[in-house]
């Protein structure tokens, strides 16, 4: 009879439903009554104080009439209240026009002062952060920081263009050789040449002897089918992996076993209908890349994270949503992973139409990335 009342007791038990944890939201804003929304449903006008919100990720979103929507995403603690502040008038501390949703292993995006397009981030010995972007007819242009968030530019390219002919360089990326010295891969245009160049460095600011790079077999230099948007890995062996996109085809590789100079395309393609790839090689020798994908359905509007045993076979994962826009004409651009002091963060770019409009250069964002969370579906 006791061992019955017992199971009884077991059972009703495991029958009591868990009580949700829930935080709070403190919302206001530099201007007066603004509504505000939380996962797109209506809360009421600024100031507004909003209780029992389930713990997780939200999209908070505010729309005065004559602005422009804006949005967060943001982390709810339990038992916690968390304030959140738009401005509209201040527009050194606008928030990112287009809403932006996030997956289940991204942080809440905090917005970084990086002022440049088409980047890459690289962390030198001296404990500078430096990031590398287009600086179109200037050349690649360089910034630096100590923070992340606030970045100084540097009073000269890394790297200049020709002084004669109509050059364009962009797209760098910017990698330690085993010696101590910097190679930078940029995608470089001259007219309606497309082609791949290296440059070389001592101390990863200054960049000089420009080199074309050569892929056997991925080398059109029309308008269309050329390689682009380089990034990549380095192995303990010294071996270097080049994932680069081709537009209409997805994100190919070639593999470089001296330092860069030479590189041989490897077959196939990783991943299909992708582009701006960031990679990164996990504490246990995999390999993961965070994309922009181009499929049809979204058109650079999402983000997805996957990852492959070798590099280069990434069919075994399933492709993960990190980011997603959620307005028709928003697009997601290159997304950039660092880790910073043990802790993996997501550099991206959000431009709006407004600001392909007005060229306006697109806003950035970072998040912590959880990359437990991200390596933990397979097929």
């Amino acid at each position: 009879m006791k061992i019955l009342l017992l199971i009884v007791f077991v059972l009703l038990f495991f029958m009591i439903p868990v009580a949700a944890e829930y935080g709070s939201l403190e919302i206001n804003a530099d201007i007066p009554s603004v509504p505000v929304y939380i996962d797109d449903v209506y809360e009421g006008f600024t100031p507004a104080d909003v209780l029992d919100i389930p713990e997780g990720y939200h999209l908070i979103r505010a729309s005065p009439d004559g602005f422009f929507s804006q949005t967060m995403n943001i982390s709810v603690q339990a038992n916690e209240s968390t304030s959140v502040f738009f401005y509209f008038l201040n527009t050194d501390l606008v928030q990112m026009p287009a809403m932006v949703r996030i997956g289940e292993c991204v942080g809440t995006p905090e917005q970084s002062f990086l002022d440049g397009m088409a980047y890459v981030l690289l962390r030198l010995p001296d404990g500078a952060l430096m990031v590398y972007y287009s600086g179109w007819e200037e050349g690649i242009l360089c910034m630096h920081s100590s923070d992340g968030i606030h970045w100084e530019k540097m009073d000269e390219p890394c790297l200049k263009v020709p002084t004669e002919g109509n050059v364009f360089r962009t797209e760098p990326w910017v990698f330690a050789l085993s010696d101590g010295t910097y190679r930078m891969v940029f995608h470089q245009i001259s007219g309606n040449k497309h082609s791949l160049y290296s440059a070389f460095s001592r101390d990863g600011r200054k960049f000089s002897g420009e080199e074309q790079v050569l892929i056997n077999g991925d080398n059109v230099q029309g308008t269309l089918g050329y390689p682009s948007a380089p990034t990549g890995v380095t192995y303990n062996d010294g071996t270097i992996r080049m994932y680069y996109s081709i537009p209409g085809t997805g994100i190919k590789s070639a593999i470089s076993d001296d330092m860069g100079i030479s590189w041989e395309k490897e077959e196939g393609v990783r991943i299909r209908y992708g582009t701006d790839p960031s990679t990164i090689i996990l504490p246990d020798g995999r390999t993961g890349i965070f994309y922009v994908d181009t499929t049809p359905k979204s058109k650079g509007q999402r983000v997805f994270f996957s990852l492959s045993e070798n590099g280069l076979d990434f069919s075994g994962f399933i492709p993960l949503l990190v980011l997603e826009t959620m307005e028709p004409g928003v697009w997601l651009m290159d997304p950039e992973i660092i880790s910073e002091d043990d802790e993996p963060y997501l550099y991206f770019s959000v431009m709006g139409i407004e600001g392909m409009q007005h060229r306006v250069l697109p806003g950035t964002l970072r998040s912590v990335i959880d990359l437990e969370c991200l390596c933990g579906r397979r097929i």
